[in-house]
């Protein structure tokens, strides 16, 4: 009887601990278009909901990002996009009415989940394997192959974003034939999952 008890008592402090442990960060928003979200998520990392500003008339949302807190180099400035493909099309950190996506189906696609790179060296590293992936006539096919195999395999952190409240309306002006609408307001719930130390 007291090993069974000694046992359950054990699992139960494995469990708090391991709890205890769990690197999560929550915190919630809201944004107006046009406007920059932006939350520090660790001493080293900030979260950024960053506004789309390549044709705001016919295109408005945002763009999720975790960048290096403070003083970095300027080719490093978003861990998200290297390790988020497809690379040339909409992806969960698009949180906008870009490639075609309505302003109602980008409100809806939640929860969107994504992955980001911890620092610098790491962005770089995984920078270059998509680097050979997208323009992979300019390097040999083992580089290619290389680069297939070991794409996202430097540490990641992780994240969820839920929308939990929206408004939409038409768009001032279409974007090519279509109308996509455009984002007005969000609000939003985000969690960010570090990897224990």
């Amino acid at each position: 009887m007291r090993t069974l008890t000694r046992l359950v008592l054990l699992s139960s402090l494995l469990a708090l601990c391991s709890h205890a442990q769990d690197r999560a960060i929550h915190f919630a928003g809201q944004l107006s278009r046009g406007e920059t979200f932006r939350k520090e998520v660790s001493k080293d990392l900030v979260f950024a909901l960053v506004p789309n500003t390549i044709d705001p008339e016919a295109i408005s949302g945002w763009t999720i990002t975790i960048s290096p807190e403070g003083d970095h180099p300027r080719e490093c400035n978003d861990f998200v996009w290297v390790v988020m493909p497809p690379y040339r099309s909409y992806n969960p950190r698009y949180l906008d009415t870009s490639y075609g996506t309505t302003a109602e189906e980008a409100v809806k696609f939640s929860p969107r989940e994504f992955h980001f790179v911890l620092n610098c060296s790491d962005y770089k590293q995984e920078e270059a394997r998509v680097d050979r992936l997208l323009w992979s006539y300019s390097y040999t096919e083992e580089q290619v192959q290389e680069a297939q195999e070991k794409l996202g395999t430097s540490p990641q952190g992780s994240g969820r974003l839920w929308i939990r409240d929206y408004k939409i309306s038409p768009a001032p002006k279409p974007a090519g034939d279509k109308n996509l609408g455009q984002i007005d307001s969000i609000r939003f719930e985000v969690e960010i999952e570090l990897p224990k130390p």
